[in-house]
């Protein structure tokens, strides 16, 4: 239910719009998801605190609550252009060369 609509197949957007239509509380959650994906793409700091408005009080409030208590990180997070880069770690590279390092 986080991948946008025009990523799903009929069958899933079929899928998707039962559940909401069964569920307002769900669908909020979805669009919750959707504003909050949407400011940190955007880089739109203002539209922070009316999120964690909404948010507090939806499904997703736990969530929110993990945003406040780290807000400071977040905020740095949308307004700052730097970027870390790729932070994954390429495992089988690294393992094969690690296991080369420990043979006797």
């Amino acid at each position: 239910m986080t991948l946008k609509r025009h990523h799903l197949t009929k069958a899933e957007t079929l899928t998707v719009s039962a559940i909401e239509q069964g569920s307002p509380a769900l669908a909020e959650a979805r669009t919750l998801v959707d504003r909050f994906q949407s400011i940190v793409r955007r880089k739109a700091e203002a539209d922070l605190d009316p999120w964690l408005q909404d948010a507090g009080s939806s499904l997703i409030a736990s969530f929110a609550r993990g945003i406040t208590k780290d807000l400071g990180a977040v905020r740095a997070a949308v307004t700052e252009p730097w970027s870390n880069g790729q932070t994954e770690w390429s495992g089988p590279r690294f393992a094969g060369q690690a296991a080369v390092g420990f043979r006797h």
